[in-house]
């Protein structure tokens, strides 16, 4: 079956207007005309769209049905639009990208550097959230692509594995902890500890971790800027518990030193997700495509998964 682009778009006006005289002053025509293009299209359906009534209509269940998937169609259109418009600027595609801190400190950076070589005319904007933050951009369609972690949950998403990253503890030169090569939670139980943004994924598992211990962490600043924090631990106001991958970008700073964390539970994968890759645009498929193996998180990243479902049930409690 076909429908006509025009007579989809004055349903959609009538349904919104609630009221034909409305819809027909909107589009600029005559009432009549709207009014029999309506009548075709329930015509062409085979069953009635709207219901007329004395001072406007109101929809049926097919005409529900109806303006939710007309909808979408002039969506996908005007993203079709956008995108076409940005060939002829010499643009060729636009990427909308969500990352945690973790990605955008350390990989990121070297993977867009090396995308671009290859597609040097691509427009790429990148903006920083929690993990939670970079999921619901890609389900409400804010982000084309995000990166976040295995300890996000993310039901609705399609993933590829991407990179590995582990917690680690920074200290500053001097204290008694830096006598360890390697740590764990439970020594760090007695100190004071620099937080990272509570809505952090690491925050809720340190969280949980430590309650596995019967305690609570003792957490007396919380920051959102890693350099900040190694500038508060240098100052001795504190420790703080971070991915490795984060310190890495201030581990050479003279006053603090970095001591892995080492318990199988902060250990964790990064992953690239999208919302739906079957209609992901030809650019964002090609970044996947030049960032990942293109092999999605299942089978030999099950366990990984089941660690993540783990994690993702206690942070619901």
């Amino acid at each position: 079956m076909r429908y006509d682009l025009v007579s989809l778009s004055l349903f959609v006006a009538v349904a919104e207007e609630q009221n034909l005289t409305r819809a027909a002053r909107r589009k600029h025509l005559a009432v009549s005309a709207v009014s029999k293009r309506i009548t075709e299209l329930e015509q062409q359906i085979g069953t009635p769209l709207m219901l007329r009534l004395p001072r406007g209509i109101e929809l049926t269940p097919a005409g529900h049905s109806l303006l939710f998937h007309a909808r979408q169609v002039f969506r996908n259109l005007d993203q079709m639009e956008e995108e076409l418009s940005d060939y002829v600027a010499g643009v060729r595609g636009h990427i909308r990208i969500f990352t945690i801190s973790a990605a955008l400190m350390h990989y990121l950076p070297r993977a867009i550097s090396q995308f671009l070589a290859h597609y040097p005319q691509t427009d790429i904007d990148i903006e920083e959230h929690t993990g939670i933050g970079v999921v619901q951009g890609l389900l409400q369609g804010d982000a084309d692509v995000g990166f976040f972690s295995s300890w996000t949950p993310a039901s609705g998403i399609e993933v590829w594995p991407w990179q590995q990253d582990q917690l680690s503890v920074l200290v500053w030169q001097g204290h008694p902890l830096t006598e360890h090569a390697t740590l764990q939670l439970v020594d760090c139980i007695d100190e004071k500890i620099i937080g990272p943004h509570r809505e952090s994924a690491v925050s809720h598992i340190l969280e949980r971790e430590a309650r596995k211990l019967g305690t609570t962490l003792n957490i007396g600043l919380r920051v959102s800027s890693f350099v900040s924090m190694a500038e508060l631990v240098a100052q001795q106001l504190g420790i703080a518990i971070l991915p490795v991958n984060e310190i890495a970008q201030v581990a050479n700073h003279d006053a603090v030193r970095c001591i892995p964390l080492v318990e199988p539970w902060a250990k964790r994968e990064l992953y690239v997700g999208v919302k739906g890759y079957a209609l992901s645009s030809p650019s964002v498929k090609a970044f996947i495509e030049n960032v990942t193996p293109l092999k999605r998180a299942t089978g030999a990243e099950e366990g990984s998964w089941l660690e993540a479902s783990l994690i993702n049930a206690d942070l619901k409690r």
